[in-house]
């Protein structure tokens, strides 16, 4: 901490990749409970040649310098990259309800590129995880395929939420290991009823006021609404690819090598973030690079399709009974 009125922090995510963060410290305990568990943070490193996310909130009608930064009007915050000192500048007015967010954003936004580029066992999908009995079970697909759907009924059905939507995996002690990131969840609010949830009370995330089929729930609302545990990382045991059908059964089915790639494949995140201006400053790894890890993957951990109706994910017991089969899978 500098003084009373600012907070400087350093962020350290996978692989001991790390970010600082400056901002004025009212805005500091938000910002910390939406980076607990998954981002570790510590005091400032000046020697370490890393990125910086500087915060300043504007009080007065001048127009700040940078682009106008967010997806919606209502945003009022602007961001100004220095790429030669390695600082993302944003500046927020007063009035804006996103500030807290879109610093937790930007730092989370450097974390995974510059762990794209530095750690050589790195995997970016469009997935997401849950633990089941404390194994990694990674849930791999592209929108309206039932992935959310998927990792929230598991939760409801006694797993732990990891991640959803960015997971990454990384050469751990034991094996691969599955990251999440703290990061809002898009849930469809048709998908509630069929898996007996109801939206937690005073859910947080501004956006949701434009939104009328679906909520963004932060990680803390979806332990809430399933009465699940959050774990930052998990042992990855198991791959499922989800799809939905139209009876009510939940069918698994073994897939071999080259399909379990060829899937995978088709869900790499490259780059692993949706930010031009800054994933144009880092190097990401070869193509053929992330295709032998794709390639490992695929040789290393049993992979499943499963199908399924929103119906069958809600029947808890069903599902338990699916979940154990892929855990114990050879």
């Amino acid at each position: 901490m500098d003084s009373e009125d600012t907070v400087t922090v350093r962020c350290t995510g996978v692989a001991a990749r790390a970010v600082e963060a400056e901002m004025p410290a009212e805005f500091w305990p938000t910002i910390e409970e939406q980076l607990a568990g998954f981002v570790a943070v510590g005091p400032p490193n000046s020697a370490e040649n890393a990125w910086s996310v500087a915060l300043s909130v504007k009080t007065d009608k001048t127009r700040p310098t940078g682009a106008h930064y967010g997806d919606y009007d209502d945003t009022l915050i602007w961001r100004e990259i220095d790429g030669e000192r390695r600082v993302v500048r944003l500046a927020a007015d007063a009035s804006s309800p996103y500030t807290s967010i879109h610093v937790v954003r930007n730092i989370r936004t450097l974390l995974r590129l510059d762990v794209a580029q530095y750690d050589a066992s790195a995997l970016f999908l469009h997935a997401g995880m849950f633990a089941w009995r404390g194994h990694g079970v990674a849930v791999v697909g592209n929108k309206r395929s039932g992935k959310t759907s998927t990792v929230l009924a598991a939760a409801a059905a006694g797993a732990d939420f990891v991640s959803n939507d960015d997971l990454s995996l990384h050469r751990g002690p034991g094996g691969l290991v599955g990251q999440g990131w703290p990061r809002s969840v898009s849930v469809r609010l048709d998908t509630l009823d069929p898996l007996g949830l109801t939206l937690p009370a005073d859910i947080t995330h501004p956006a949701n006021r434009h939104r009328t089929d679906a909520r963004l729930l932060m990680p803390q609302e979806i332990s809430r609404m399933t009465r699940c545990r959050i774990v930052p990382a998990a042992p990855l045991k198991a791959v499922l690819f989800p799809s939905f059908t139209g009876d009510e059964k939940c069918t698994l089915r073994r897939l071999d090598e080259e399909e379990t790639a060829e899937r995978l494949l088709a869900n790499l995140l490259t780059p692993p973030v949706k930010d031009d201006d800054l994933s144009a400053r880092f190097a990401p790894p070869p193509e053929e690079q992330l295709a032998d890890r794709v390639r490992h993957l695929a040789a290393l951990v049993p992979a499943f399709s499963l199908h399924q109706s929103l119906t069958a994910l809600g029947l808890r017991a069903e599902l338990a009974g699916a979940l154990d089969r892929v855990v114990t899978a050879p």
